[in-house]
């Protein structure tokens, strides 16, 4: 049990940091509230309300591409906490700051601490945990996400802004103190070739049985491998600085990405991981939060938004139960499984709102007991079906899809997606609502999510309760030699007969 106790402390450094963008995710609702209600010393127009939402995207896209090179040269660990100190200083401008270039500057740093863990937090929970376990580790982080994103929202009701701010820098703060406390990752120190170090974080994190031996040597050896690739490559060779060294430096560098992009190992799950990545943006992660109460007006036919208080309430409560409930699921059921059944409803149900409504504005269905339930009975079908799949399953894949050696690459790659992803959905979507109505925004996000799923049905391998060396291995086409499936079903015999 120790291990896991272990494994668990350092993943709760990676769910905190969520959770503290869970709060940066949802504060700008209760600054805009209180501002516009109340009155203080800041004046908003819903020019600077637009930016100030937004802004957050524009230093995602800078973090993400800092991440990969803290992660390699740095470690996980020091990335980790590097990644910490822009969120502690957009909260700290927040309390401090009364003007709105104050607040966009908190908000560009909320942006870079977002931008330098969504690559990293997968990864961490992916080197640190058994296989038994990484599922559902990484299902927490939707929990963490929500749960900041609801704390945000009841103490913004209770607190002033700035005091909001203070109680939501918490979060990083203890983030800090909980990865000072961890070890480096055995993974990264495998990559460098500190053997020895490697061993005893791993051992650490992991326990010492005859299986995390096996594991770990399989890493050790995988490394030397690729480590005697890339000394044959132009890479090892030392150039003088000259102009005709510094052209040849980039020529090579780029024939040794473009080398690396044809990869089996390395394209398909970056294909995979960014598919993901736009389920989970453009089924509705941020824009429900955000929307929600719109959407809802439209789909029930309601008048003002305020008739759709109690609604919004259940989708919401709905949302937070299916972050619980998702871990179970992914402790129990196969990714594949869970990731299709949940992508087909989540399809089958917006498209269903979809058509409900065009027939409702045709008055082809013009009962009242239809028009007043069915609505509703098809959004809690569509919160239930994309909460419980895509949503967790979007850190999982994230998190284990990519190679050993090629991890930092391929997540900063997948992840960059993200926030564009991001700014795009929520930037198109009042358009959209205003020209083609909500119903034709969910045709349009149903046919996106058919595409990403079906490309991800002929990709993606089964990853759970599989070692990163065995996934990688999918991704490539190696498969167990008959041998090694002989002995394997040898122990399972020898077991049961015990």
């Amino acid at each position: 049990m120790e291990p896991f106790i272990k494994q668990a402390f350092v993943v709760s450094g990676a769910a905190l940091n969520i959770m503290g963008h869970g709060c940066a995710h949802g504060y700008p609702a209760v600054l805009f509230a209180q501002l516009i209600r109340d009155g203080g010393p800041v004046t908003l127009t819903d020019h600077d309300t637009s930016w100030i939402a937004s802004s957050v995207g524009l230093m995602g896209i800078v973090g993400n591409f800092i991440s990969p090179v803290f992660m390699w040269k740095l470690g996980r660990q020091k990335s980790h906490f590097i990644s910490t100190i822009p969120a502690l200083l957009g909260w700290i401008i927040f309390f401090l700051g009364n003007s709105v270039p104050m607040f966009l500057l908190a908000r560009l740093l909320h942006g870079l601490a977002l931008g330098l863990r969504t690559p990293l937090a997968a990864i961490l929970v992916a080197e640190y945990t058994e296989p038994r376990y990484r599922g559902a580790f990484l299902g927490t982080f939707a929990i963490s996400l929500g749960l900041g994103i609801l704390l945000s929202h009841v103490w913004g009701a209770y607190l002033s802004w700035k005091m909001t701010s203070v109680v939501c820098s918490m979060f990083p703060i203890i983030s800090m103190a909980i990865i000072m406390l961890s070890p480096e990752s055995p993974y990264w120190l495998v990559s460098k070739s500190r053997f020895e170090e490697a061993k005893k974080a791993f051992k650490w994190v992991r326990g010492d049985g005859e299986e995390q031996r096996e594991e770990f040597e399989k890493m050790v050896q995988a490394q030397e491998r690729e480590t005697q690739e890339e000394m044959k490559t132009e890479r090892t060779k030392i150039y003088k600085y000259t102009w005709l060294s510094v052209l040849r430096y980039v020529i090579n560098s780029l024939k040794a990405v473009l080398k690396i992009f044809k990869k089996k190992e390395f394209y398909k799950p970056s294909i995979v991981a960014i598919c993901m990545l736009v389920v989970f943006e453009f089924g509705g992660a941020h824009m429900i939060p955000a929307y929600g109460n719109v959407i809802l007006q439209a789909v029930l036919n309601k008048e003002s938004l305020s008739d759709v208080t109690w609604q919004f309430t259940v989708i919401d409560f709905l949302r937070t139960i299916c972050a619980f409930l998702a871990i179970f699921l992914l402790k129990k059921y196969k990714r594949r499984t869970i990731l299709f059944i949940s992508g087909a409803m989540t399809v089958l149900s917006l498209s269903a709102v979809s058509v409900f409504v065009y027939l409702r504005n045709a008055e082809i269905i013009t009962q009242d007991w239809l028009l007043d339930t069915v609505p509703m009975v098809l959004m809690i079908t569509y919160t239930l079906s994309f909460c419980l799949g895509a949503v967790p399953l979007n850190w999982v894949i994230c998190g284990e899809v990519f190679p050993l050696a090629y991890r930092s690459l391929g997540s900063t790659l997948s992840t960059s997606f993200l926030t564009p992803s991001f700014v795009i959905s929520m930037k198109t979507a009042p358009h959209l609502y205003s020209t083609i109505g909500v119903q034709g925004a969910f045709l349009v996000y149903s046919a996106l999510l058919t595409i990403c799923l079906i490309i991800m049905y002929v990709l993606l391998p089964e990853t759970k309760d599989r070692t990163l060396i065995d996934i990688e291995n999918s991704f490539k086409g190696i498969r167990k030699s008959d041998r090694e499936v002989q002995l394997s079903l040898m122990e399972k015999k020898e077991i049961n007969a015990v």
